[in-house]
């Protein structure tokens, strides 16, 4: 399986291309700048140009044969300008793009309260508004989607322990925890077009995908 990560040298992305690396999916790192193939050194993964904000031609001949794309990408900082144009118009022109290359699944990395801004965070509501928009883009597409809604993200080591559901009560979860189940929802087939929370739990990846309600 030909999987293309977008923000693939971002903090939770690096962790998503090492997990499937790591379990033998045939990897496509999406960097932004080809100064960060250095992040990947040791990996075997092919680094590719696919920048959110760029000519999103390059976007569809990045994803050209891929079976998945998984799309970790963030904005750099909190300002609402990055923050429309990574989170909101950036995912949206990758959703497209990946329309147009006919790749068959999506998955989408977003946030708690994403499908509800108005109950999150004030402090991170602008990125909950942008994220709101480029799911809901997703959603409507052409695409098996996936949206992964991950309470407060830490860099803490991963437990390979989580809960999810539709909705949770906000609790946090390491980056590593989250991309163990954006890598997980590739095995599951409950996880296709459907949108969920995710917190650090008790239970094992497999097992709390496998049951989401």
């Amino acid at each position: 399986m030909q999987v293309t990560v977008l923000g693939a040298t971002g903090r939770t992305g690096l962790h998503v291309v090492r997990l499937l690396a790591a379990r033998g999916y045939s990897v496509r790192a999406g960097l932004r700048s080809r100064h960060r193939a250095e992040l990947l050194r040791g990996l075997p993964v092919e680094p590719v140009l696919a920048d959110v904000t760029a000519d999103p031609g390059d976007l569809v001949e990045a994803f050209k044969n891929s079976d998945v794309v998984i799309s970790a990408v963030g904005a750099p900082d909190p300002e609402p300008e990055s923050v429309n144009l990574v989170d909101r118009d950036g995912a949206i022109a990758a959703v497209r793009a990946a329309e147009r290359a006919g790749v068959p699944r999506y998955l989408q990395l977003s946030a708690q309260f994403a499908d509800a801004p108005d109950q999150g965070d004030r402090l991170v509501r602008s990125i909950l508004f942008a994220k709101q928009i480029s799911d809901s883009v997703l959603r409507k597409s052409a695409l098996n989607w996936t949206i992964v809604r991950p309470s407060t993200l830490t860099d803490g080591p991963g437990t390979g322990r989580v809960k999810a559901a539709r909705h949770l009560e906000p609790g946090r979860i390491s980056r590593a925890d989250v991309a163990a189940v954006l890598v997980g929802a590739l095995a599951e087939p409950l996880t296709e077009n459907r949108g969920f929370d995710v917190v650090s739990g008790d239970f094992p990846v497999a097992a709390a995908l496998a049951t989401l309600d």
